[in-house]
């Protein structure tokens, strides 16, 4: 059992208070995690900065995968590895505890991904500490609960080969299994600039990511630097997505933390996005 490790810093550690922070998440972003059946998206890009933070930023995401499926597909979280432990590409087959209860691993569907794919490790040191998947799962219990099935993956080995290598291996996997599966990418964007200075050079990132381009969304954030801490699991979502046979992105929110703090002179960028079907 993973136990969780920022309940209490990046997201309130008791199950009432949880929830309440969830709702006012979607309260501030006027949206609601109502279930529905669109089925009309294949990924999607989350932030993982404390909830107070981002967590208003994440809902527009969380309510259009609840309008997208009334029965949870599996939910690869892929994750960057802030802490430098375990494996470069690390899958985990336990279980996650967290406050509002225990997020099952689909251990599975995870096994297959790692038979589909050449540098995924079965390992659970990367995971002990990391945030980057751990504040995603409260919003997905709280749409659907105990049916909830994830699999995490940590990627420190952040390029296009390795986001390749897991986006492939998981649509095989999916296709092997019969069973539908969906990637969420946790990532923040521009770090401790002005939020005048993110938006700008985020502006060149998102720009590829709603194309749909991969070549060019790793070819900004390495020409130009950018603090995207998360872009490797990104890269992972939009070919994904690309293999599914969407042709975009919606960016669904870009903020950041200064909407919050009112500080604007350095911030955090988050962005919300969806990867529609078709």
């Amino acid at each position: 059992m993973r136990r969780p490790a920022v309940a209490g810093s990046f997201y309130p550690a008791q199950k009432a208070e949880l929830g309440a922070q969830i709702a006012e998440s979607l309260s501030r972003a006027g949206l609601a995690l109502k279930l529905g059946n669109a089925r009309d998206i294949a990924a999607a890009v989350c932030p993982h900065a404390g909830y107070m933070y981002s967590g208003w930023v994440a809902a527009f995401s969380y309510s259009r995968i609840a309008a997208a499926f009334s029965k949870p597909p599996v939910f690869v979280i892929v994750g960057p590895n802030h802490t430098g432990q375990g494996s470069p590409v690390a899958l985990s087959q336990q279980d996650w505890d967290t406050p509002l209860g225990i997020a099952k691993n689909d251990a599975e569907f995870g096994k297959e991904i790692v038979k589909c794919g050449t540098i995924i490790d079965l390992d659970e040191r990367a995971h002990e500490f990391e945030h980057s998947i751990e504040v995603q799962l409260p919003f997905l219990q709280k749409i659907y609960g105990e049916r909830l099935r994830i699999v995490p993956i940590c990627l420190g080995m952040q390029n296009m080969d390795s986001a390749k290598d897991i986006a492939e291996a998981v649509q095989k996997a999916s296709a092997r299994l019969k069973r539908e599966a969906f990637i969420i990418a946790s990532s923040d964007f521009t770090h401790f600039e002005s939020a005048e200075s993110a938006k700008m050079h985020d502006a060149h990132a998102l720009d590829a990511l709603k194309r749909l381009d991969e070549g060019k969304f790793f070819e900004q954030v390495r020409l130009r630097n950018l603090t995207i801490c998360g872009y490797g699991p990104i890269l992972s979502a939009m070919h994904y997505a690309r293999l599914e046979g969407c042709r975009k992105a919606e960016i669904l929110k870009y903020a950041n933390s200064g909407d919050v703090t009112g500080d604007h002179n350095s911030v955090v960028a988050y962005c919300s996005a969806v990867f529609p079907l078709g």
